[in-house]
């Protein structure tokens, strides 16, 4: 955690460094602010000590503050606790549900329930307006809201209706060739078979189990190659027809795919999931394109990404949790 807590100060995770160095002016943003609190969260019920809970705190606190008065939520903030209204912050809602959903599911102190419940009620009412990739961090939040509240039929049905609209966009742009929510691989791809797996498993749904293993063969067909991970990279994409880009290779696709592999041995049983998940992992270790660790363990820190010219030296808040998070759920 030292990296971790090298990054946040008493507002919030700053989003990027300088190798490791907290690159103040760049700001907060809230989608860090919320994975930083599903992972704190995690770790605090495994590591219940004080200066997890102080981090616990600041999280929560950040996202708290980020609400907007019609009950969305704004994403960036300046060094200057100013918060900088911009394009609709979709995936931050989504991000937002997950570690309210979490927050529920293994809460620190029952205490903090009424409150995050309230918070939780309000901003998941945007479910139903936000895009298929936000619905996927949204849905694994209700799944976990649920595990603390099974008999919420507001939640359930909340999920049920923004999985059958995952469902949908699958059934809709899946070829024989292209089994896929879209007519591209991009970001946090894993994501959404992670998502219908968590929706398979929380409604014992068999069509959403079908939709997760058929994604997630395809994403697995795609991103693993000569016994080692190599995700789909940003310059670029990978889009149906094209050539797919090779960098630049981001922690995301790595932690994203250590959690879609989970939740894959959850739902199946099937011990080749937790072999998968291990080669995931071990990206972060060197078994990459270019062999090379992005995991620092001198900083605790890790590396923002593989780039044509080598490894991405900064260490930011995006990508030291994406190690965080794919170590806490390795099986």
């Amino acid at each position: 955690m030292e990296h971790l807590q090298r990054l946040t100060d008493d507002t919030g995770i700053i989003q990027h460094a300088k190798y490791i160095i907290p690159a103040r002016q760049h700001g907060y943003c809230t989608d860090d602010n919320a994975r930083a609190l599903i992972f704190i969260t995690k770790y605090y019920k495994q590591n219940p000590r004080p200066e997890a809970l102080k981090l616990f705190e600041i999280y929560l606190s950040f996202l708290y503050h980020a609400i907007k008065p019609d009950k969305t939520v704004f994403n960036f903030m300046d060094y200057n606790r100013n918060w900088q209204d911009g394009e609709p912050a979709n995936d931050s809602i989504g991000r937002v549900i997950w570690a309210l959903g979490t927050v529920i599911a293994d809460c620190p102190n029952e205490d903090y329930i009424p409150m995050i419940k309230e918070f939780f009620t309000d901003i998941s009412s945007h479910i139903s307006s936000i895009p298929p990739r936000s619905k996927c961090y949204a849905i694994i939040g209700l799944a976990e809201f649920l595990k603390k509240f099974p008999n919420d039929t507001q939640m359930k049905d909340l999920l049920k209706n923004a999985a059958n609209t995952i469902a949908s966009h699958f059934n809709d742009s899946a070829t024989s060739d292209w089994q896929w929510f879209e007519e591209i691989l991009s970001y946090a791809n894993a994501i959404m078979p992670a998502a219908m797996y968590t929706a398979a498993l929380t409604l014992n749904n068999q069509n959403y189990l079908d939709i997760a293993e058929r994604s997630c063969s395809f994403m697995l067909e795609h991103t693993y190659k000569d016994g080692h991970f190599s995700f789909v990279g940003s310059n670029g994409w990978h889009t149906k027809g094209q050539i797919r880009a090779q960098f630049d290779q981001q922690p995301i696709e790595a932690a994203y795919t250590v959690i879609m592999l989970t939740k894959a041995y959850q739902a199946t049983n099937n011990k080749k999931y937790p072999e998968l998940q291990k080669k995931a992992f071990e990206w972060f270790l060197g078994e990459n394109d270019i062999k090379t660790p992005l995991y620092d363990p001198v900083t605790k820190g890790c590396r923002d990404g593989i780039c044509e010219y080598g490894v991405n030296i900064n260490q930011g808040a995006e990508s030291t949790l994406s190690f965080l998070l794919a170590r806490l759920f390795l099986i």
